[in-house]
């Protein structure tokens, strides 16, 4: 089966502060919103991925956005 669908991919460095304390860095590929904050609020996902670049190999991690305190761009 072949992916037809195109996606923007316009990655953003981020700081994520979850709700358990834990603080995720990393980049969101926020697609085609100008800011980190319209894709946080111009989107129904429930799930914000984020790619680690701190390990090797890379983490991808999925966050669950009522969990989110915080999300900061770093850039």
């Amino acid at each position: 089966m072949e992916a037809s669908e195109e996606w923007d991919v316009n990655f953003k460095r981020v700081t994520v502060k979850m709700s358990d304390g834990l603080v995720v860095q990393g980049k969101v590929n926020i697609r085609a919103f100008p800011r980190l904050s319209d894709f946080f609020r111009g989107t129904d996902d429930r799930f914000v991925v984020v790619v680690s670049d701190q390990d090797q190999p890379q983490k991808v991690m999925m966050l669950h956005k009522d969990y989110i305190i915080w999300a900061e761009a770093v850039d």
